[in-house]
């Protein structure tokens, strides 16, 4: 199928990509029309090809810029560098609103049916692209009668919807919307139509004009004193309530609003708007000043947008999906009409065209809409192949390799090792489940299989391992898979999120006699390989790692349904004692900052060992990442070492030198000794294989267990 994508340096490129996976309970769907949003899109791109379109985000993003000056400072400029290449080198999917029809369900028993006209809506769901896999709470079968280009404002109509929702006003209030781009015409259009009074104004005419043949009061900014109007409507109270939809560094229009508001009136803030608030105007009529966010409550939660959990509409009215509904509703009873928002339609082979007017913004355009001519069987494919060299038989030469998964770490950094490694390894497929990419990362590196279905990889007989590099909760399924169907297995950590699927991967294993290794890179640092030395493989000994992560917000990774970052992360420290030791765990004792839940992160944790030695992990988002990250001390045998962040190293009592890699994890070197296991070739240190898996697995369970009981947990005898 066709998709546009958007690249690191602001371009917009048309890809071949394979239809996308669709999800539990969610639908496929062949996209009629989707709706490219003037503003936020049109901003991400760039009117100029190259470092100059480069140079021209840069100037719109001074934060990011002042972001990658710290990393430099922090990291050095080489790693750094590295990133931002890799960055400019990669893609992004565009648009979040379209409508299509249903061409297969999940359950044909739920609310969905094949056939059916869908308004779909969401960042990386309702892409610009031929079909959408969409989730069921970003969907809504769009009644009868609807127009579907119409229906294909239904993003818009939620992000103006809840803006107006912000300001609790009633019917008959006199409400104001600053700003008459494309979602200020539908805010206006809304209001109208909910029974409210609405002034708008804004800075071009012919934006003025549009809405007051909507039936609004509207006025130029600069032609009309603006307060005087808006206190004539009035009676001399001001506005109830100011809606602003501009986009602009300007504190200009926030400022406006509390001079067009009343006393006690509210700001709902729905563009992007300078915020240096006059502190002296919402001190005096005691302003409210509210923000909206985007469709409303329901937005940005994993669990309520990707995993279909609904919010009681008896706490929370007015979801995302509940504000499409009533946005259907008001377009199925003609109570709004955005015919006079379509400006223009592009089939999707015209998107750099498309993205060249609305970059251009010209004062008549609104609604630029791709109109989709598809459903050919062949534009459904979900496998593509490109052209590619005689494959080599199996059992000699590079290790064919599927990678299954293209999150930021695979195309930050396996990507580029295996490219390093192109003598002993090949990749020869790709698969993601959105499809895109697969599709950036297969032409990029000249992958020659691409795939929404990671299935095809593991029926390809010429492939022999796999790389798993998706969510941690899909690890383990898609590692007994791949063994099933006869393919040796690196899998990024954690090998499982819970003991009993890590030891059904490591039976597995054993039964197969396949190689498996777990993505634990520490242990072929040279760093972590200097500490091994010092501290020597026998005696009683102690290790000490302390691991500085800083603010995680709402990363994926710490999520209970991904086992939690402990799990998640953690488990590296976990083997990497466990190497440094050169021994199982014996048993756990752990303490936590605050509640022992998956969620929760902060811990420290002791590890016992048979021969009665110690290693203590302490885990914590809780400092400033300014700090470094990982610190390791180890002592015994009457030596000593520290490592600080892969940069400073110490020896005492012993003849070790500093490595001259600064910043090596082993990225590279765990990739190498996967390829030369898979090949029964031997290596200078031992890769993690699935019992080393398991083991950091049950340390990270038996951590939660131990904390939430108080007590220390023992290993049970296998």
């Amino acid at each position: 199928m066709k998709q546009v994508l958007l690249s690191g340096q602001g371009q917009v490129e048309v890809f071949d990509v394979p239809v996308p996976l669709r999800g539990p309970g969610g639908v496929l769907v062949r996209t009629t029309y989707s709706l490219i949003s003037s503003g936020t899109e049109g901003a991400a791109v760039a009117s100029r090809p190259g470092w100059l379109g480069v140079l021209e985000k840069a100037r719109r993003s001074p934060a990011r810029v002042e972001q990658v000056w710290r990393l430099a400072k922090t990291q050095g400029v080489g790693p750094t560098w590295d990133l931002l290449r890799n960055k400019l080198a990669d893609y992004t999917p565009l648009g979040y609103s379209a409508v299509g029809e249903i061409i297969e369900v999940d359950d044909p028993a739920g609310p969905f049916r094949v056939g059916q006209t869908l308004a779909c809506v969401g960042g990386g769901v309702a892409n610009h692209a031929e079909y959408l896999a969409v989730p069921q709470n970003l969907a809504l079968p769009v009644p009868a009668g609807v127009p579907p280009e119409q229906a294909a404002f239904g993003a818009i109509g939620c992000i103006a919807m809840q803006g107006i929702r912000r300001l609790e006003a009633e019917p008959g209030e006199w409400i104001g919307v600053i700003g008459l781009g494309l979602i200020g015409q539908v805010t206006v259009r809304l209001l109208r139509a909910m029974g409210y009074e609405v002034c708008a104004t804004d800075l071009v005419e012919n934006r003025v004009a549009l809405a007051a043949g909507a039936g609004c009061e509207a006025w130029a900014m600069g032609a009309v004193d603006g307060v005087r109007r808006a206190l004539d409507l009035t009676n001399g109270r001001g506005l109830d309530g100011v809606i602003i939809c501009a986009a602009t560094q300007s504190d200009a229009p926030v400022n406006l609003a509390f001079d067009l508001c009343r006393q006690r009136g509210r700001v709902s803030v729905v563009g992007d708007v300078g915020l240096g608030l006059a502190r002296e105007k919402m001190y005096r009529k005691e302003l409210e000043l509210r923000m909206s966010t985007s469709y409303g409550p329901g937005r940005y939660d994993p669990g309520y947008e990707l995993e279909g959990r609904d919010y009681p509409a008896g706490l929370v009215r007015w979801t995302s999906r509940r504000n499409l509904e009533h946005f259907l509703r008001l377009l199925s009873e003609r109570r709004i009409d955005l015919t006079p928002l379509v400006s223009a339609r592009y089939p999707i082979d015209g998107a750099p065209a498309a993205y060249a007017r609305v970059k251009a913004g010209e004062p008549g355009d609104f609604g630029v809409l791709f109109e989709y001519r598809n459903g050919t069987a062949q534009s459904a494919q979900r496998t593509l192949r490109r052209p590619a060299s005689a494959p080599r038989p199996t059992g000699s030469g590079p290790v064919r390799l599927g990678l299954i998964g293209v999150g930021n770490y695979v195309k930050t950094m396996h990507l580029p090792n295996l490219r390093r490694l192109s003598e002993r390894v090949i990749v020869s497929g790709v698969a993601s489940r959105g499809g895109s990419a697969a599709a950036v990362a297969g032409r990029r590196w000249e992958i020659p299989l691409v795939t929404s279905d990671y299935r095809e990889l593991l029926a390809d007989s010429s492939i022999e391992a796999v790389l798993i590099a998706t969510r941690h909760a899909s690890h383990a399924s898609i590692a007994c898979a791949a063994l099933e169907a006869g393919k040796h297995v690196f899998v990024e950590k954690p090998l499982a999120i819970t003991v009993e699927d890590a030891r059904a991967v490591h039976d597995l294993a054993r039964a197969t006699g396949l190689v498996v290794r777990v993505g634990f890179n520490r242990r072929f640092s040279p760093w972590t390989q200097s500490l091994r030395r010092v501290l020597g493989t026998s005696g009683r000994r102690s290790v000490t790692i302390r691991v500085n992560v800083g603010d995680l917000g709402d990363h994926w990774s710490n999520a209970t349904e991904e086992g939690g970052r402990l799990m998640g992360e953690g488990v590296h420290f976990f083997d990497l004692a466990n190497w440094l030791l050169g021994q199982s765990p014996s048993a756990i004792s752990a303490e936590f900052v605050g509640p022992a839940r998956v969620e929760n992160p902060n811990a420290e944790v002791s590890i016992s060992y048979p021969d009665g030695s110690l290693a203590r992990v302490q885990y914590s988002t809780l400092g400033s990442a300014a700090m470094g990250k990982e610190y390791f001390e180890v002592a015994g045998n009457g030596r000593s070492a520290r490592c600080d962040d892969y940069r400073e190293f110490s020896a005492f009592g012993a003849a070790e030198r500093a490595p001259k890699e600064q910043g090596n994890k082993g990225q590279l070197g765990v990739l190498e000794e996967f390829a030369a296991a898979v090949r029964g070739e031997s290596s200078p240190v031992a890769g993690a294989g699935a019992w080393d898996g398991l083991l950091a697995t049950w340390i990270a369970a038996t951590a939660y267990e131990s904390a939430s009981r108080g007590i220390r947990i023992s290993r049970p005898e296998e």
